[in-house]
C-alpha cells in the first residue's frame, strides 16, 4: 500500500484511510477518456491509531457494488463517512 495515495483521519481512537481513483487514473494514462467524466470510486481501510493499514486485520469497504460519484470531492466524502460509519460499528455507538 503506498501511502502517499491515501488521506487519513482520526476517529474515535482509530485510523480512517480513504484512497479515491477515477476511470482515467485506473486506466493509467492520466487522461480523462470519453465517458470517463463522474465515474470517481473510493476505497477505505479502517486500522488502530498508528497501526499499519496494510496489515490483514484491517477493516474495509468500497463504493464498488455502487454507482460512481461525479467529482473526486463528493467520493472522499462518501469515503470517510464509510469509514467513520464502520468504526462506529466496530467500537460501538458513542454515549448520549
Amino acid at each position: 500500500m503506498n501511502h502517499s495515495d491515501w488521506r487519513v483521519e482520526a476517529y474515535r481512537g482509530m485510523d480512517v484511510y480513504v484512497l479515491v481513483s477515477g476511470q482515467e487514473e485506473e486506466q493509467g494514462a492520466g487522461i480523462a477518456t470519453l465517458g470517463g467524466a463522474g465515474k470517481w470510486r473510493y476505497e477505505v481501510r479502517v486500522a488502530q491509531e498508528g497501526a499499519d493499514p496494510s496489515d490483514a486485520g484491517d477493516t474495509e469497504c468500497s463504493s464498488a457494488q455502487g454507482a460512481p460519484y461525479a467529482t473526486r470531492h463528493a467520493a472522499e466524502e462518501a469515503a470517510f463517512i464509510a469509514g467513520y460509519r464502520l468504526v462506529d460499528q466496530l467500537v460501538g455507538r458513542a454515549e448520549s
